[in-house]
């Protein structure tokens, strides 16, 4: 009888560890299929408008974010995906709308992350890379339609190009959601990093 005891702790033990593991691998999994702040963890920055914003932020960009940053500033990967697009050719400056510069990463569920008004020959990323949430993906900018240096994020659904619905989103590592017009925002760190 004891010997049946010691084989049935033996693998009760192994069950629980198996679930630790499979709970441990959906944690990470769910994490990188949330978005962060699109900055580095422990830096911060105001936002300049958000949802329904009085500066271009209605309509199908209804659910966009402004956040001001020095130019050159690091851009980071709000989630993961592949980069579908890249466009770094456009002068800072310019207020010209479609000279945007802009990294498109799409994501495993179909959405695009679109990271607009970065600085000239400012993408670190190309056409079929694979990034992960966190990774650097470009230099932020005021290229195109844009009143002073900021990074413009936001999330698509079923194509990426100007004009497609925006969707909302949650920032994961922000102390509130929706983000609000003139507050500053640290990149909290997450748990798994």
């Amino acid at each position: 009888m004891p010997r049946l005891f010691a084989v049935s702790a033996v693998s009760i033990v192994g069950l629980l560890i198996s679930s630790v593991l499979i709970q441990t691998s959906a944690t990470k999994s769910a994490l990188h299929n949330t978005y962060i702040l699109p900055y580095p963890t422990a830096s911060s920055c105001k936002l300049l408008q958000g949802y329904n914003g009085p500066y271009g932020h209605t309509g199908a960009v209804e659910f966009a974010y402004d956040f001001q940053m020095p130019i050159g500033s690091p851009v980071i990967a709000a989630r993961d995906g592949e980069v579908v697009s890249v466009v770094e050719k456009n002068n800072d400056g310019t207020r010209v709308p479609g000279e945007e510069n802009v990294v498109v990463i799409k994501h495993s569920d179909g959405t695009f992350g679109r990271y607009y008004h970065l600085t000239k020959q400012g993408a670190l990323v190309s056409v079929g890379d694979k990034v992960k949430q966190g990774d650097r993906i470009a230099l932020s900018g005021n290229s195109g339609a844009s009143a002073g240096p900021h990074l413009h994020f936001d999330v698509t659904k079923e194509c990426f190009e100007w004009g497609c619905q925006t969707i909302p989103i949650q920032f994961v590592n922000s102390k509130e959601n929706p983000l609000k017009a003139s507050s500053v925002y640290e990149a909290l760190k997450l748990k798994e990093q």
